[in-house]
């Protein structure tokens, strides 16, 4: 990021303590659920000697589970407690290096992720939120607002997404939320595990790499000529969705949806 990140103090010791209080909790509701403990998880993550939040969060890279992300957010917020601040970056932001931030986070345009990013309150980003997996985890303890989502690595936002496009690409990471509210939301390869309230959405079934029953048209219906391209596996060159397209043009502040279409649930 063009800013240096803000670093709480860290307690090495509150945190292996807010680590098994945590983990108490989770094994009592596996045992409860009849379901296997993966506290464990947790319990190993935090035996390491992190000097900073930002070392702990760094970690992530080799340690991103999709069971054990929901509890970092909670362990940092246990661990500093009612310390969290407010924070606003202004224009585009670039995080190649892990970032952690108690409290909320506000990105006055774009935030590219390539590293690990938690946060422990709500972001905000007025523009694009893109990550880039397998560098990139994101974890967010709040909410997360955003024009349009764009994920191909492991991302763990424990409130809601709220986005005109949420697109979610490739299969070996995972996007999380307690829902995910958009125009549209497509899981292209890419596990989702949400409640999806969407103008249109299409499912891992659905989806099919794009090639599922009616996809290109029910796309072609929503979305501007300009997001389809020729496909280099057609013979004919049949033009279809790109998401790549898709994020250009809104990037560059372009329309991406056709004029006459309903605007969906946000």
């Amino acid at each position: 990021m063009s800013e240096v990140a803000s670093e709480a103090t860290f307690d090495a010791a509150a945190v292996r303590r807010a680590a098994a209080t945590i983990c108490a909790g989770q094994a009592a509701a596996c045992e409860a659920a009849g379901i296997p403990d993966d506290s464990h998880r947790l319990a190993r993550l935090v035996r390491s000697d992190f000097g900073s939040y930002r070392e702990l969060a760094a970690a992530l890279r080799h340690e991103c589970h999709p069971d054990l992300l929901p509890s970092i957010p909670r362990l940092c917020a246990a661990a500093l407690g009612d310390t969290g601040t407010a924070r606003t970056l202004s224009g585009d932001q670039q995080l190649a290096d892990p970032f952690f931030h108690h409290g909320d986070l506000v990105v006055e345009g774009d935030l590219d992720v390539e590293a690990p990013l938690v946060v422990t309150g709500s972001l905000t980003v007025r523009g694009l939120l893109a990550d880039c997996g397998p560098d990139s985890v994101v974890v967010v303890g709040g909410g997360v607002t955003a024009r349009g989502v764009f994920t191909d690595g492991d991302m763990c936002v424990l409130g809601d997404i709220e986005a005109e496009v949420v697109h979610g690409y490739y299969n070996d990471h995972t996007l999380q939320a307690r829902r995910i509210r958009a125009r549209l939301v497509v899981e292209d390869e890419h596990a989702t595990i949400a409640t999806v309230e969407a103008g249109l959405h299409f499912d891992l079934d659905d989806y099919q790499q794009g090639y599922g029953d009616g996809v290109q048209e029910r796309l072609r219906a929503l979305l501007v000529d300009d997001v389809f391209t020729a496909d280099e596996d057609e013979e004919d060159g049949e033009e279809m969705f790109d998401h790549a397209a898709l994020l250009a043009r809104m990037r560059a502040g372009l329309p991406v949806f056709r004029a006459d279409t309903d605007p969906g649930p946000r």
